[in-house]
């Protein structure tokens, strides 16, 4: 397993967005999370389309503004293989999109976190509203709320506060910096040292590798922008994948593959691939096995009975002989 990126650190609030997509009670709905303050937005969709995401992203950034870079997942929404609306968004806003690599969600774990936190929230509340308020009016473990660390100030809630903390004020970036470099690193060496990892080699191109979640052989053809992600050739199609999912292999051989793109995939044993001691599945025809024919009842009977060291005759059950 790989080590965790500690990843970049921002310096600002508003500079790098984690956005996802999320399904409550029949609805779906998108979430968008500052890196930097892990303040949520959260905006319904009526349709799973692009266009309606892209219409919810520009009605927020034009609350809090355009940022550096948007990450997201590899969905079709975003996936500029397969539609092109997201990409000329984020080119006619100025913006780097970067998408995880497929089946590998943990790469934009702090959006992934998010939607677990929002909606148990959500779930726990009667007014959605309020409990956005509460969580984005809740201080972190760095002491500070997401509505200090995005707009400089506390927002008002339902709970009573005085006056005189609702003045917009300044962090102290060096107290902040320091706490979020101790949770990070924190974090990092848990998940680390837990899960026993170990940083894995880059794979040059050409080289043969064996990709483990769709359980074919491939040859990798180029190392993409995004973090330990590759463009792997198999027989039939180009996959990208995480390092994660790549095992080098010492030889190319061509293995069968699925006619979908499902998660799930089958996997047909072979024999050889089966233990040496069972038979395999299909076998040729063999000659009808023959079996002894069964003692009668009075050749049993006949047999002394077994006793025990304390002299206690054993006479086994009686059977019916059919």
């Amino acid at each position: 397993m790989l080590c965790v990126l500690a990843g970049n650190k921002q310096k600002r609030p508003w500079e790098v967005l984690g956005l996802d997509i999320f399904k409550y009670k029949n609805s779906w709905y998108l979430l968008i999370s500052d890196y930097y303050s892990r303040y949520p937005e959260v905006a319904r969709l009526d349709r799973l389309t692009s266009a309606e995401i892209i219409n919810h992203c520009k009605s927020i950034l034009s609350h809090h503004g355009i940022p550096d870079v948007v990450r997201s997942d590899n969905g079709s929404q975003f996936d500029p293989v397969k539609t092109v609306e997201f990409k000329d968004f984020a080119k006619s806003y100025g913006f780097t999109h970067i998408s995880s690599s497929p089946k590998f969600s943990e790469s934009n774990g702090l959006i992934e976190a998010a939607v677990k936190t929002i909606k148990a929230r959500i779930k726990k509340s009667r007014d959605p509203y309020l409990a956005l308020m509460a969580y984005r009016a809740t201080p972190l473990e760095n002491g500070f709320s997401p509505s200090e660390l995005l707009m400089g100030r506390r927002i008002t809630t339902t709970l009573p506060v005085a006056k005189t903390q609702l003045q917009p004020y300044s962090v102290n970036k060096k107290v902040l910096e320091a706490k979020e470099e101790r949770r990070i690193e924190g974090q990092k060496t848990n998940y680390d040292n837990h899960h026993g990892v170990r940083n894995l080699d880059e794979l040059d191109p050409g080289r043969n590798v064996w990709i483990n979640d769709r359980r074919v052989t491939g040859k990798v053809l180029q190392k993409t922008p995004y973090p330990r992600s590759y463009l792997v050739q198999s027989v039939r199609r180009v996959y990208r994948r995480n390092r994660k999912h790549l095992i080098p292999s010492p030889d190319f051989r061509p293995e069968p593959e699925p006619e979908d793109d499902s998660d799930v995939t089958g996997y047909q044993h072979s024999p050889a691939d089966a233990d040496p001691g069972c038979p395999p599945l299909m076998s040729s025809p063999q000659s009808p096995k023959t079996y002894p024919e069964r003692a009668s009842s009075s050749t049993e009977a006949s047999h002394d009975p077994y006793v025990t060291r304390s002299g206690r005759a054993v006479r086994p059950p009686e059977r019916l002989d059919l």
